[in-house]
């Protein structure tokens, strides 16, 4: 009687430590899958963030919400210079990602103006109507004669090319010190 219990007693115990070995072979690899898919490899900024968008200072923290995941940012201002209306890209991993565009108008151009032939969806003016933002989108018009002779006037925007739901917000942040910024550096009177 004793050697059957050993030996329904040992089957029962090998049963055991092999349904442990199968419980601890499994965690391991949830632990290995988990760890990989949150891997800073894979995805996130790998590129130091920029505190300005080219040579425009601009909030960091802002930006670091706005640029795409990536390994490599490259800004490009192109040929023209702020006076003849700068369209400056800013690329991650050869795609763009954010782009501010300036583009000199008339004196009396307003920024309602901007929008009679851009049509945007979800567009908000705030500070008193002087920005307005869409889902993709921020921009403004400084009066800023004497500067350029393309005009009077500049209207600046900032997009988020592959916007999210949270681009708005986030753009609407960066809005008004970056056109303050751009004003500066243009030399526009206050």
């Amino acid at each position: 009687m004793r050697n059957l219990q050993s030996s329904t007693h040992q089957p029962l115990r090998r049963q055991g430590s092999h349904a442990r070995v199968q419980r601890l072979v499994a965690t391991a690899f949830l632990v290995t899958m988990l760890t990989a898919c949150g891997s800073s490899d894979d995805q996130g900024l790998s590129y130091p963030v920029p505190d300005n968008i080219c040579g425009i200072p601009a909030d960091r923290e802002v930006l670091e919400n706005l640029l795409d995941d990536g390994d490599m940012l490259e800004q490009d201002s192109g040929y023209f210079t702020l006076e003849e209306g700068q369209f400056c890209h800013m690329y991650v991993d050869g795609n763009d990602s954010v782009v501010s565009d300036a583009t000199w108008r008339e004196s009396g151009y307003e920024l309602r103006d901007l929008f009679e032939t851009y049509d945007v969806k979800g567009l908000r003016y705030f500070e008193r109507g002087k920005y307005a933002s869409w889902n993709f989108g921020v921009a403004t018009v400084i009066p800023c004669p004497g500067v350029s002779e393309k005009g009077d006037a500049v209207s600046v925007q900032v997009n988020d090319l592959r916007w999210n739901r949270d681009s708005q917000a986030q753009l609407e942040k960066l809005g008004p010190a970056y056109f303050d910024a751009y004003k500066k550096k243009l030399g526009c009177r206050p």
